[in-house]
């Protein structure tokens, strides 16, 4: 039931529960583990500014000083490698990568925060902020992006291209 929706937008979904059964599934104790990248597996380490500027002769959002671009690759790691990214923000940023989840190494030189832990596909900036992610592209081959995940920013072309050779 959506207790916000009206209409047939108030129900959603509805379950039938036709018979009982017991259930016999248990959570283990041991959820599974992923090995921690560190710095000397890094093979590269990029730098990427977002920031205001200009596309197309008017104001917008970009990233090393570029606006997008479908022709142009702003990394090309290799499958396998480990890198890391550094992202700045001149504003608030929630920068997101596809294909790729990243462990955060640092913010503005810091150790991360409590909240930094896990694996990640999105790392929230805060104005003026850098932060050191740490990632391994060991998934597929392919051209992907990255971009701003606010959805005006990344409208006004402030996304890159990368392709895992």
């Amino acid at each position: 039931m959506n207790r916000l929706g009206t209409g047939s937008t108030a129900q959603v979904m509805r379950f039938v529960v036709a018979r009982s059964a017991a259930d016999d599934s248990r959570v283990p104790a041991k959820l599974s583990e992923i090995a921690p990248l560190t710095r000397e597996q890094a093979t590269t380490t990029r730098e990427f500014s977002f920031r205001a500027g200009t596309v197309h002769g008017r104001a917008g959002w970009v990233i090393g000083g570029e606006p997008f671009s479908p022709d142009v690759m702003s990394a090309s790691p290799r499958l396998g490698d480990t890198e890391i990214w550094r992202f700045v923000a001149d504003i608030h940023h929630p920068v997101h990568l596809h294909l790729v989840g990243f462990r955060i190494l640092s913010r503005g030189g810091r150790p991360p925060g409590p909240f930094d832990g896990g694996i990640k596909d999105t790392v929230d900036l805060a104005p003026g902020e850098s932060v050191e992610v740490i990632a391994r592209f060991d998934g597929y081959r392919g051209r992907y992006v990255f971009h701003c995940h606010n959805a005006e920013h990344e409208d006004m072309a402030m996304m890159a291209n990368f392709e895992v050779v």
